[in-house]
Parts: structure tokens; sequence; C-alpha cells
């Protein structure tokens, strides 16, 4: 296994001062009563104070100044703003401006709920902002919420995906009589609207062919008290919204299809997952033929439909049904399959990412850590955004006797009063 080392280079943006909306009182506890108020800051100059240089190329060129910032430049030996020293972390490893833990101060929390307010929020530009929640429903779905009257003391009071005067986005009204159903107005086209007991305002069916409600919410299908045996693997069902009408069977991945067309001999061809039926030459329908040593006809994903497997190039079949691990996989690429089938690619040492180049594993550092002291042993031991004596890359040394800071892989430096500058 190889060993290497972070080629990543860090580098920051210092947010701007703008925000519209202010959370008044929100701690990391929230009281029953909430004061939301809303605030407009200045976006003017900003303050005065350290700034950050890149640092120094490892090819012993000079490093020079981020675009804007000052020409004559000292060595800072402070945190330049937002950034700070919060708790046991490292010395000003921490942005005051987007830390939703330390929000514009250590230790200030930004609430991730509000209760029936819908509301969530996050840190921007140093504020808790709030922002409308995302619900999720059982068993499957979410609840979309929004502030449509802009009034942030009544939180987000609408829900966008049920209600019919604010159907998908505040203000979209549908039309007399048309339910809002998940952020739409009513059901597409040859789909109609009927009860369901895991949704408030029911479930868009689609009446053209389900044989519990064909044509009509709750009109089961069932076989005609005249008819006759339907040909081989068809049955009486529902077709274009009509009961008693032959169909190709289709249940559970049970399915069969009419390729000829011809009604005579009925349903001839099986196009479902049934390992003891499956047809390579009509793989999940009539016609589609798997081709290629590694192509297999197979519902791999359990959805009741067959389908080819490694069809695309450069993929190689692993794995079996039976072991419910059959798939395609680039043998090149693949850091689960690495060369060979199975041959996971493993990181345990520390800040390392375990990948797969050309059939090989190799390691490499995870973002903003590198592997300093040259020891494979000890994985990336060394964090490039806060080390004074490897900041941004290994052997770029801040001046850390003079207290000089890294900050985000950069060493601060600030505007000089007088005196000695570095250009």
């Amino acid at each position: 296994m190889t060993r290497a080392t972070s080629r990543l280079r860090a580098g920051m943006v210092i947010p701007g001062a703008a925000l519209l909306f202010v959370l008044s009182g929100a701690g990391a506890g929230c009281a029953d009563t909430i004061d939301i108020g809303t605030e407009l800051r200045d976006a003017g100059a900003a303050e005065s104070g350290p700034v950050l240089v890149a640092p120094t190329p490892e090819d012993g060129g000079e490093g020079g100044a981020l675009p804007g910032a000052p020409q004559n430049l000292c060595i800072a030996t402070t945190c330049p703003a937002p950034y700070d020293t919060c708790g046991a972390a490292d010395r000003c490893s921490t942005n005051l401006s987007n830390d939703s833990n330390n929000c514009g101060a250590c230790g200030k929390v930004c609430p991730e709920s509000f209760g029936y307010m819908n509301l969530t929020s996050a840190c921007v530009n140093g504020k808790c902002e709030p922002s409308c929640r995302k619900k999720l429903l059982y068993p499957s779905g979410f609840e979309n919420f929004a502030d449509c009257n802009k009034v942030l003391e009544d939180g987000c009071e609408i829900n966008i995906s049920t209600d019919d005067n604010n159907c998908g986005a505040c203000g979209n009204k549908c039309a007399d009589g048309v339910s809002c159903i998940d952020g739409k107005c009513g059901c597409d086209p040859g789909y109609i609207l009927c009860p369901d007991p895991y949704a408030a305002k029911g479930k868009c069916i689609d009446a053209r062919h389900d044989d519990a409600n064909c044509g009509a919410c709750g009109n089961r299908c069932g076989t005609p008290a005249d008819a006759g045996a339907p040909p081989d693997n068809m049955v009486y069902g529902c077709v274009d919204s009509q009961c008693g009408q032959l169909k190709c069977e289709d249940m559970w991945g049970n399915t069969w299809a009419n390729c000829d067309n011809n009604l005579a001999n009925g349903c001839e061809v099986y196009i479902g997952t049934n390992d003891s039926l499956i047809d390579p030459n009509n793989c999940g329908k009539c016609g589609k033929k798997c081709v290629g040593a590694d192509q297999v006809c197979t519902d791999a994903n359990y959805d009741y439909v067959a389908e080819c497997l490694c069809e695309k190039p450069h993929e190689t079949r692993c794995g079996s049904k039976d072991w419910g691990n059959l798939g395609c996989f680039d043998l090149l690429n693949d850091p689960d399959n690495c060369g060979t089938c199975s041959n996971k690619c493993t990181a345990y040492q520390d800040n390392t990412a375990a990948v797969c180049r050309k059939g090989a594993c190799e390691l490499e550092c995870l973002p903003g850590w590198g592997d300093c002291d040259g020891e494979p042993g000890n994985g990336c031991e060394t964090n490039l955004k806060s080390s004074g004596g490897h900041c941004g890359a290994c052997g770029n040394r801040c001046d850390t006797q003079a207290g000089q800071p890294c900050v985000e892989g950069q060493c601060a430096m600030t505007e000089c009063d007088a005196g000695v500058v570095t250009q």
C-alpha cells in the first residue's frame, strides 16, 4: 500500500456582513416564549484587523497576499475576525461566522427546532438565521413549510405540500375543487385522488390499470360471471379504466408479455423475475437481450423488474444473488472491489482515506490533513488548517515564536502601524 501525502491547499473567503433575519434571545436552551425579530445590518466597510496571506509555495517561491489585502503587512498575533479559539479546539480554528455551535461567540448555539413554529436555524455571518423546516412523513415523503405572511413571530405557518391556496409555493392557488397533493394541484392525467390511510388528503391512483380502483375509487375488478377461462398467462382485470378486460399476468414480479401481439396463444413470453423462469433474451421486456460473458438477467435491486447487469464498459460482475451481493463494479477504481472482486481497500490510520487507483489500493490524506512526519504508521497526523509549523502545507511555518496563528491554512497578517513592514 502506497503512502500518500495531502495535495490539498487550504483557502478561505471571509463572509460578508449582510443579514436579513436575526433570532433574538435564542440560545442553546429555548424557553416556551421565543422572541424572534428582524434586523438589517450595515453592510459597509469591514473593520480593520488581521488578514491572511497564502502559504509559501513548496518550491521556495514567494508567497503573495490574498487579492484585495493590504500590501504593507506585519505578523499578526491575534485571531483574525471572524475566527476565535473555543474550548479545547486548536487556536483560531473556530469560525464564528458559520459555526452553529459557536455563532458570533464561543458557546452560542443556534437552536435546531422551535416546536410548532416549523423553524430551524443556522449560523450565517455570525447570527442565528431562521429557516423553514422540512418534516419527514411516515411511511415516506416530506412536508414542506413556508413563511408566506413574512411574519417570523408565527414561524413558517403554511404547509405548502397540502395547502390549496399555497400549493408548492406561497400564493399558488389551486382551482376550485382541486386539492393540493404533495405540492402539486390535483393528480396527473389518468390518475384520480383516492382515500389513503397514510395521507390526510388521499393518494393519486392510476385508475386506468388499478384493479382495486378501476375508473373510480374503490371500484374493485373481479372475473366476469359469463367469462370463460382466459388464455395462457392472462387474467381479467382493469384496462383503460374498464373492468373485465384481458391482460397479461403481472403480480409481484411474476410478469408475462404478449410479445407476438396474438391473444390466441395468450401472453407467451416470461419477462418477470423468477430465477427458474427468467429469460435472458427477454429481460424485463420483449426482445431485451443480455449479451456478453458478464451480463446476467436478474432483479438485482428487488423492484420486481428484471434487468441486464454489467452493460456498461469496464464493469465486472461480482458476488451472487444468493448472498445478496450481486453487482457490477469497475475494478480499476472501486475501493470495495479493487483489482479483484471483494478486495476492499481499508484505511486504519488517522485522517486517511483508502482509494483504488488502476486496480491498486492507496492511501491519501483527508482534506486539510497532511503526513508531515513521513511516518505512514500514524497516518496524516498534522492539521494543515491550524498547525503553526505546517500551515497549509507540510513545512510551511508561521512565526510561532512571535505568536503568529495559522488560520484555515494561512499565516495571519495585519496592517502595519509603522516601522518595518513585510512586502
